[in-house]
């Protein structure tokens, strides 16, 4: 089921970052993002090689999708720099709980356009909800962090960018999987941009000589635990679940991490934990029962191959 490869994603991401809060600096984290990137190109091609060799040179072509998978090379890339960009000016439990909640209603307000299906009422409704639910999350973790307004201002500005990246790659993958694109095909060539362009972040900002240097196989196999094996489930749901119902599950990966923080280091703020159910079930209740209306025209996805294109799709 779409929805449970979604959650599991969730689960497994909230699991491993969880376990690992508070022994990892942001070079560190960075570096972790990185190796899960690369990781899935290495692994996830590999697939493909050997696929590609059992089936034999009769074998039918793959659907076309070049100019997608190259539109979601460049969005992924984006949506991850900015996110991290952003933790230059604000703290990460800020940034992580902004991204994903404005996520609903950013693909809300595409809804208004032609790039993406109509969202009913109790869609928005459910969004704004979720957007005050997931920074006041994001506030809560945050604590008394004293932020100066222009970084503030900066740090947000990023993180919303991140967030409506997030969201346009929903309505990316629900493309690729109205035309039958293989998951695995996907996982394999949309992190390309991504890996390089973080490296390059890492070499630039001086995070090669970080802590996680002294344990490099540690770093690829965490990396492989919270980075490839999640976001391919990810992807698998993305593309066979409507985009508003995935980003509402989206928003409970913060408070998912947080409470998987809870569970390994011992820690409990009580109003926290309320706004975290409070969330989630918001979040699950629109998901039972977002997905069954009507929806308007079908998204029109920009830099998409029209050969081989089929009716209309949601995701990203």
């Amino acid at each position: 089921m779409p929805v449970l490869c979604i959650v599991a994603s969730v689960v497994l991401q909230a699991a491993v970052y969880g376990h690992v809060s508070g022994r990892l600096d942001s070079a560190g984290s960075l570096a972790l993002s990185c190796a899960g990137f690369g990781a899935a190109a290495l692994v996830f091609n590999a697939v493909l090689l050997v696929r590609g060799a059992r089936r034999g040179p009769g074998a039918p072509a793959a659907p076309r999708a070049r100019g997608l998978l190259v539109l979601m090379n460049v969005v992924t890339a984006v949506t991850f720099l900015s996110f991290y960009a952003s933790l230059t000016w604000i703290p990460s439990a800020l940034a992580t709980g902004v991204e994903t909640a404005i996520g609903p209603a950013v693909l809300a307000l595409l809804g208004l356009t032609r790039f993406a299906r109509r969202v009913p009422r109790r869609g928005w409704a459910a969004a704004a909800v979720l957007v005050l639910l997931g920074v006041g999350c994001g506030v809560r973790f945050t604590g008394s962090h004293g932020l100066a307004a222009d970084a503030a201002v900066r740090g947000l500005a990023l993180v919303l960018v991140a967030g409506a990246g997030a969201a346009v790659l929903a309505l990316i993958s629900a493309e690729l999987g109205r035309r039958g694109v293989d998951p695995v095909h996907v996982t394999a060539h949309r992190f390309h941009l991504t890996y390089l362009c973080g490296a390059g972040l890492l070499v630039v900002t001086g995070g090669t000589d970080g802590a996680w240097t002294t344990d490099p196989t540690g770093t690829l196999v965490t990396g492989l635990l919270a980075v490839t094996l999640p976001l391919f489930l990810l992807q698998a749901g993305l593309q066979r679940t409507d985009p508003m119902v995935s980003m509402v599950l989206l928003t409970t990966l913060p408070g998912a991490t947080y409470l998987a923080e809870t569970a390994f280091h011992g820690s409990f703020d009580p109003g926290a934990l309320a706004l975290i159910c409070a969330l989630i079930a918001v979040a699950v209740g629109y998901a039972r029962v977002g997905g069954g209306e009507p929806e308007a025209a079908p998204a029109a996805v920009p830099g998409g191959d029209r050969a081989g294109a089929r009716a209309p799709v949601p995701r990203a």
